[in-house]
């Protein structure tokens, strides 16, 4: 995908809008051109009744009757212009910004897991206001410019086409030189683009960890590392910036050089008879004016190139190909039973094959727990049941259905996870419930609450469930988080039901009646419980023992422990209730 076509995508669905704006923005070349013109004749209409100025009013009421018709046409134009322009770029900006969303949006944990989420929004927004840059330069300046230096051109050839080829050279040695300046600006503002985004990226990862920093009060060193990276983007810029004020510097030169040249031909040739007085003030007002002009398209260039830099580098987000897609002629998923069955499934996070050709099947209804020291594969195995990450052979069937040709959003309405870590938006308390079920009444939210014992510390909050929770429900404590995500699954009644330490950062006390809801919510489901803490699946129909992605052991709590194997050394191993994360750590 080239930038220009990415532009044009949006631009054609407004085309004769952007179009019009074009039109009316020429207007400026007729208004740069047509006031030396009326000058002129108003100079050369005084000058030719200066003996007799009474007869003079004829002919000077025409021209200045003309004058005010053309003023009026300039005004209407551009401010039908102005008009035009805020209808057709906020849309195109909203356009923009929502498409570059959803696309991102859509891809894998994995691809978030590498990514800054504050660069991957910084470039969202880049691409927001550098397209607005290129169109409004484009459209509005460089045409405009271009159309009156022909013009201009045209004009002096008319009267003296000596005059004309000095003003040929000037603009030819004008452009030239700006155009080699401003290949080097678009160069560097390219590498300040990526170096920008990289320094953004670190300050929101700095900020997003404040707390951490203030643990170990680690300001200095933050600023330190952050200087960095700000170096580096000082160093792309001011390269950048340098490289502008090379080019006018030229520019400034060839522009006296050629202004003497031209003023002293002007002269000359009024002095000779050959161009009137009207026609000197005329030429004179015209290479001013278009001088002007120019001289705004030099000062603009470095902005334009900069932005194309910019928006070509913000447009790798939209290159980035999504890992995850619905296939072709997918299914929605229809669960009844909530039976899973892995078929010979490969799997490789990276370098490491976690899992090779495994066979496992989980009856509809049955509860299921997982347990393994860290790494063992517990996270990758419900990882793929949700499919967040694409498997290298194999299938997992859901009810007998192929997931990977099944709708994400239907797979995703029928699993319901409840992570140990839960994340909320910083959105209501009823919204962060809702999220489970966004079609839920108010009062399916309150039950859904009540049930996850969390409405209670919800009414003491100061707006209810109205209250705001802060980015990522910093206001809420650990197991106040885990309560709404819980409450959220509940809202959501899937038939398949995912714990992933849902109950570790609760105390006992509120653990006890947490369970008591999750008897409920596991009631009639099939379920999946990974655990650190072995009493809490002393419960289940069955216990899958992992270690380095392989299934070593399962049975039921007690079969398990009547094996005295791999998992009644992990239980004698406990620690407070838990498993430590490795062989030996105790």
């Amino acid at each position: 995908m080239s930038l220009t076509g990415f532009i044009w995508s949006f631009v054609r669905k407004m085309r004769w809008m952007f179009l019009g704006i074009l039109l009316l923005s020429l207007i400026w070349t007729f208004d740069m051109l047509f006031w030396p013109f009326f000058l002129g004749k108003i100079v050369d209409v005084l000058s030719r009744y200066d003996a007799d100025r009474a007869a003079a009013w004829p002919s000077l009421k025409m021209v200045l009757l003309l004058g005010a018709v053309f003023w009026l046409f300039v005004e209407s134009g551009f401010r039908t212009r102005d008009y035009l322009q805020a209808r057709a770029h906020p849309k195109l900006e909203a356009d923009i910004r929502m498409t570059m969303f959803d696309h991102v949006q859509k891809h894998s944990p994995k691809y978030f897991n590498e990514h800054f989420s504050g660069s991957l929004a910084n470039r969202i927004g880049d691409m927001v206001l550098t397209t607005s840059v290129i169109l409004k330069s484009g459209l509005m300046l460089f045409i405009p410019a271009f159309l009156s230096c022909v013009l201009m051109i045209v004009i002096f050839s008319r009267m003296n086409g000596f005059l004309a080829l000095i003003v040929g050279i000037w603009l030819l040695v004008h452009f030239t030189v700006s155009w080699l300046f401003t290949l080097k600006c678009a160069k560097y503002s390219f590498l300040h683009g990526e170096s920008r985004s990289v320094l953004v990226g670190k300050i929101v990862d700095s900020l997003t960890n404040n707390f951490v920093v203030n643990l170990f009060y680690r300001f200095r060193f933050e600023k330190d590392h952050i200087a960095l990276f700000q170096r580096d983007e000082e160093k792309s810029n001011r390269l950048a910036q340098m490289y502008s004020v090379k080019m006018f510097t030229s520019l400034s030169l060839a522009f006296i050089i050629e202004i003497f040249t031209l003023i002293w031909f002007m002269v000359y040739y009024w002095m000779q008879g050959i161009i009137t007085t009207g026609e000197l003030v005329q030429l004179f007002y015209t290479i001013f004016n278009v001088s002007m002009m120019v001289w705004v398209v030099a000062d603009k260039a470095p902005e334009f190139f900069q932005s194309l830099g910019i928006a070509k580098q913000a447009l790798s987000v939209m290159k980035d190909p999504q890992d995850l897609l619905d296939p072709p002629h997918a299914a929605d998923l229809v669960v009844k039973r909530g039976e899973i069955v892995f078929e010979n499934v490969s799997f490789r996070y990276g370098e490491k094959k976690l899992f090779q050709n495994k066979n496992l099947r989980i009856d509809a209804g049955e509860k299921v727990g997982l347990v393994g020291y860290s790494g063992a594969g517990k996270s990758t195995f419900v990882n793929l049941i949700l499919r967040f990450f694409p498997i290298e052979e194999g299938k997992i069937l859901i009810d007998g259905q192929d997931i990977a040709s099944s709708t994400l959003e239907s797979l995703r309405s029928q699993v319901s996870l409840i992570p140990q870590d839960p994340i909320l938006f910083h959105r209501t308390l009823e919204d962060n419930i809702r999220y489970g079920r966004v079609e839920a009444s108010e009062k399916e939210v309150i039950e859904a609450a009540k049930l996850a014992h969390c409405d209670a510390f919800i009414k003491k909050c100061p707006k209810g469930y109205q209250t705001l929770v802060g980015e990522r429900g910093t206001k809420l404590s650990g197991g106040e988080k885990q309560r709404i995500a819980i409450a959220r699954a509940m809202l959501l009644k899937a038939p398949i039901l995912i714990l992933d330490e849902a109950t570790s950062a609760l105390d006992s006390v509120t653990e006890k009646y947490i369970q008591d809801s999750l008897d409920q919510l596991m009631a009639n489901r099939t379920t999946i419980v990974v655990a650190h803490r072995l009493s809490t699946l002393s419960k289940m129909d069955r216990i899958l023992v992992f270690d380095q992605g392989k299934i070593i052991e399962q049975g039921s709590h007690q079969e398990l422990l009547n094996k005295k194997g791999h998992y009644a050394h992990m239980w004698q191993m406990q620690a407070g209730g838990f498993l430590p994360d490795r062989p030996g750590e105790e």
